[in-house]
């Protein structure tokens, strides 16, 4: 499943902590892949996206489920966007009170036939198609969107521009209308995923270059029309793909991704208080005979734990990835004795 990575660290480490308590989100021979989580402020519901992929193809549609019983439990799978075209990449944000946007890219050909699309619902079960985003370009051509909502309510959305750039974007009505600036974060990359602290502005955006053996790099500023500073290398030995930074509620940086170890993908995370010096890496799995992807974090009221989602394909190979879930994630270290976490 490591193919173009538009499709779908020799780092020191102070600790290791294989997750505890894996749980299925969803289970069978589909090949489920990259979940979006949000935690609903209506009903206190755990909501995930994902894609559900065609293995021959790789081509998706997006399915939704829903846990009200913090995660125990989850509804049946339900197709929320699905037609013949290619829909992946989900980004699901909620606006308000019964007020969810779902942005994700849609295509079917070549390049040029990609853009990024919205959805919206009211109840975050059912979610009604709009219109592909304009963002400036008079072609097709752009694919994985992320997306963040700030305290006083503007949208961010970074997304990457094939064949390969990384651009931000943002919105004041909730994604229907965006900037047209396409102002580059970097060039000559992929996968780029942001993240932003409200107390100080400060902007975090992560994101690989490279082709099979892939390196990630980070790059921060307070002024989001501005990328011009130099990137900071994060993860360049190895093969390092599928990052995703977020904020912390003591205004840490986490960011989490997944780095090759032999044949396998494992997961790991490091933390920063100003997204330019990095605790070593922290390993979340270690699992050989299982293929670990997407870590997609979910953030609650602790600064040094998670709820954490991503793919995992048991045995590795089998291309029938499952969406997993652990309830306490670490990213701190010091935080694995005491909780359960044991030492590998």
């Amino acid at each position: 499943m490591r193919k173009c990575r538009w499709l779908g660290c020799g780092l020191a480490l102070i600790a290791s902590a294989a997750v505890a308590d894996v749980a299925n989100v969803t289970s069978g021979p589909e090949l489920d892949y990259q979940a979006a989580v949000i935690r609903s402020t209506d009903d206190d519901a755990r909501i995930v996206v994902f894609e559900r992929l065609d293995p021959a193809t790789f081509s998706g549609d997006l399915l939704l489920t829903r846990s009200s019983d913090e995660g125990e439990t989850w509804t049946a799978p339900a197709p929320i966007i699905a037609t013949s075209a290619n829909e992946r990449h989900p980004a699901l944000l909620q606006l308000g009170p019964s007020n969810y946007v779902l942005f994700y890219l849609k295509g079917s050909g070549g390049n040029s036939s990609y853009r990024i699309w919205r959805a919206t619902s009211s109840d975050g079960i059912a979610f009604t198609e709009q219109n592909p985003l304009v963002l400036g370009w008079a072609t097709g051509g752009e694919v994985n969107p992320h997306a963040i909502r700030h305290a006083d309510g503007m949208l961010t959305l970074s997304y990457q521009r094939l064949p390969t750039g990384s651009y931000v974007a943002q919105s004041s009505d909730g994604g229907a209308t965006w900037d047209t600036l396409k102002t580059q974060i970097a060039a000559n990359s992929q996968l780029p995923r942001i993240a932003r602290r409200d107390s100080d502005g400060l902007y975090l955006a992560s994101y690989q270059v490279g082709s099979s053996a892939l390196a990630m790099y980070v790059k921060t500023t307070h002024d989001v029309r501005d990328w011009s500073a130099p990137p900071q290398p994060f993860a360049i030995t190895g093969n390092n793909h599928d990052s995703l930074p977020v904020v912390m509620p003591d205004g840490a940086f986490a960011l989490f991704w997944i780095r090759a170890s032999g044949a396998h993908f494992d997961l790991a995370v490091r933390r920063s208080l100003d997204g330019a010096t990095w605790s070593d890496a922290l390993a979340l799995t270690d699992t050989p005979d299982e293929d670990d992807v997407e870590p997609h974090p979910l953030v609650g009221a602790s600064p040094g734990e998670v709820e954490l989602y991503w793919g995992r394909d048991a045995p590795a190979g089998g291309l029938t990835y499952d969406i997993v879930r652990e309830a306490h994630a670490p990213v701190v270290p010091d935080l694995i004795f005491g909780n359960g976490f044991e030492g590998t």
